[in-house]
Formats: structure tokens, C-alpha cells, sequence
């Protein structure tokens, strides 16, 4: 892009979606075409005025832009339909790019050209790993379900680890139209090695509502559900989820290494800081490895490896998902209780209360590395 012929619009909200409250990336030529993309001029000059995360009404907003209100709403209207900002019925406010705003414009499954240049754009601008700045404090917010069959054994320990019980737990459940993820990648031209982009999150309790009432998925049945479940494990997805009680509304992404935003910031960018300490570690016995490289193939986060005919096992990598116990067929690989996990939050409110001091000095370590000569 012509460093000349970007509109001072563009430049203003460029530099909004780079503060580290909203998680942004430093201020690149790469973010400012996204946000040329995204935003027409006059709609990036209201912007600019908007909230963060909280929406407020079209007054408040008209009024800080010093605009009469009818045309901030036809503006914000406008942005909401795109869905490059939240709207909602409380009125309107700003969402980082990732995660937030990604999954928000995405969700509908829609195929355009603006949709897939989109998709590039944000693409690129993720593989910068400007996200890595960001995870500098350990914080649960994330935690793996595991395979169910590989654990089932100990299920009294391990019931509110399981899939099982997240779908006991709740009347409403539901499919996203796509994953958001595969969806990006298949636009930029890399799709996925493991699933499809039709094979949408799942998602529980209030937020399967909502995803339906918007037209963003389909609900389903507890015994459907239990389906998918079973086709996604045998496409070796791993289960991503806020970790929370089950019977706490939820979603759960179904992730894999060559698509996953998350599982690529843990294998790359730092992001396992955010993963709570799993309930089961993969143990193997080396005695009875063959060396068979099946586990490999399965594994999302590079736990295992082949260095010529040797197969060697990092522990550190391990996020507990037993999906490498079913693949082995030498019954080398068990799954181990891990004395040190992180346990569910009871609640959303404890939820952020437990991870929103680590979100607060990770965003003040990262201004103060970006202030630095």
C-alpha cells in the first residue's frame, strides 16, 4: 500500500486497534490495510469514537463524534451489518481483530471476495506473531477435553473433563455454520489437511441460542451431538474450551495444528501460557515403541516427533487430548493424572476474576516493551 494514499481515518483507527486493550499488533503496514479493507473513511471517522468491548447507545457515540445522531446511526448500522463492529440492542462497540472480531465477522459462513480478502489479510497479519506479546503470564483461561475413550476408565475423576458431560449438562446445543479458522485458511488458499470448514464449533447452554437466533448455526440433539462428538475425534481434532465448569455456558472449538489461530500460537507464539494445566498428560513406555510414527501423525502440538527412526516424546508440548493413546497400536502410550492441573472455574465471574490479572500485566509488559527505543 501507497504510505501516501492512506486516508487519515484509516491512520486514526489503525492506531486504536493497536492498543494493547484490545489486544492489537504494533502499528504496521499490514494493519493499516486491513483496517482500509474493513472500513470505508467515513465509517473509520466514527470508529474511532466508539468503545471497547462494552456497546453504547448511538447518542453517546454521535455525541462524542460532535455527529447528529441519525447519520451515526445509518454509519454504524452499516459497520454492524459487515460485522467489523459489534452491534447489538444496548447499541454499539469495538472487538480486538483477534479474537473477537475474527470470529464475529466470519461466523455466518458468508463467501465473498471481501470475505476472502479479508481472510488474507488477517492471515498474514496473525503469522506475524505480534499475539506473542501478549502471553507473558500464565493464565487458565483455555483448557483441552479429552478424548473420552482413552479416560473413560477413571471417569469419576474425570467427568467434568469430558464431553459427555458437557452435553449431559445442557438442553440447548448447537453447530456453528464453520469453523472460522478453516473458513480463513480455505480463503487463502490452504485447506485443512484434517476436517472441514463446514465443521463448525459446538456450542452450549445460552450462547447455542444466541448462535442460532443469529443465524449463525443449527441446533441439534443431545444424540446428535454425541455424533459429531465421535466424527470430530476420529478426524483427530483436539477440544478447546473456556475453562469452565460444564454446566456453564460454553463453546468448544474442534482445533487442529494446520488451521487452529490457538493451537498455532501455542506452537509458535507462546499462547500455551493461556492453556490450563491438563487433567492427563500422555505417558510413553519407550520399551514398547515400535517407532511406528502413528502418534505423530495424530499429535497437534508436536508433543511427538521421529528424529530418524527414534521416536521422542516433550512432555512439555503435551496438552493432554489422548488422541496419540488411540492411534498407538502397540499400547505404548497411557494417560497419567497430572497432580498440577488447573481445575474448571465454577462460574463466568470467578472466570474473569481468576484470569484478569494476568490479562492486566501481560497488556503492561506489552506497552512498555513497545515504548522502549
Amino acid at each position: 500500500m501507497d504510505e501516501n494514499s492512506i486516508h487519515p481515518g484509516h491512520r486514526k483507527l489503525a492506531k486504536v486497534f493497536s492498543s494493547v486493550w484490545l489486544l492489537g499488533p504494533p502499528m504496521s503496514e499490514q494493519l493499516l490495510d486491513l483496517v482500509s479493507h474493513l472500513f470505508t473513511p467515513e465509517e473509520a471517522g466514527l470508529a474511532v469514537h466508539l468503545p471497547y468491548y462494552i456497546p453504547r447507545s448511538v447518542n453517546t457515540i454521535a455525541c462524542r463524534a460532535k455527529m447528529p445522531p441519525g447519520e451515526a446511526a445509518s454509519l454504524l448500522d452499516a459497520m454492524a451489518d459487515k460485522r467489523v463492529i459489534l452491534g447489538t440492542k444496548r447499541g454499539y462497540a469495538l472487538l480486538p481483530l483477534i479474537p473477537g472480531m475474527f470470529e464475529y465477522l466470519l461466523a455466518n459462513g458468508d463467501d465473498t471476495p471481501w470475505h476472502r480478502r479479508y481472510a488474507r489479510l488477517i492471515n498474514d497479519l496473525f503469522a506475524t506473531g505480534y499475539t506473542s506479546i501478549y502471553s507473558t503470564r500464565p493464565s487458565p483461561m483455555i483448557r483441552n477435553i479429552p478424548v473420552q475413550s482413552t479416560v473413560e476408565q477413571k471417569s469419576r475423576v474425570v467427568d467434568a473433563d469430558l464431553m459427555s458431560r458437557m452435553i449431559a449438562s445442557h438442553e440447548h446445543m448447537a453447530v456453528l455454520n464453520v469453523c472460522q479458522c478453516r473458513q480463513s485458511l480455505l480463503f487463502s488458499g490452504s485447506p485443512c489437511r484434517r476436517a472441514s470448514a463446514e465443521d463448525g464449533c459446538l456450542v452450549f447452554g445460552s450462547f447455542a441460542l444466541s448462535t442460532v437466533n443469529a443465524g449463525r448455526g443449527r441446533l441439534v440433539s443431545r444424540e446428535e451431538m454425541h455424533a459429531i462428538v465421535r466424527e470430530r475425534w476420529k478426524k483427530n481434532l483436539v477440544f478447546m474450551a473456556a475453562n469452565l465448569e460444564p454446566s456453564n455456558p460454553n463453546a468448544v472449538c474442534t482445533c487442529c495444528d494446520c488451521c487452529c489461530h490457538y493451537i498455532e500460537s501455542i506452537n509458535h507464539y507462546g499462547g500455551r501460557v493461556s492453556l490450563a494445566r491438563p487433567h492427563f498428560l500422555a505417558r510413553v513406555d519407550e520399551g514398547l515403541c515400535t517407532g511406528c510414527s502413528l502418534c505423530v501423525r495424530v499429535c497437534n502440538t508436536n508433543a511427538h516427533a521421529m528424529q530418524g527412526p527414534v521416536h521422542v516424546f516433550d512432555p512439555g508440548q503435551c496438552i493432554g487430548c489422548g488422541l496419540c493413546v488411540e492411534a498407538c497400536r502397540q499400547r505404548a502410550i497411557t494417560m497419567e493424572e497430572n497432580p498440577l492441573h488447573d481445575p474448571p472455574s465454577k462460574s463466568w465471574m470467578s472466570f474473569g476474576m481468576r484470569i484478569l490479572p494476568a490479562g492486566v500485566l501481560s497488556a503492561l509488559k506489552a506497552m512498555r516493551t513497545r515504548k522502549r527505543p
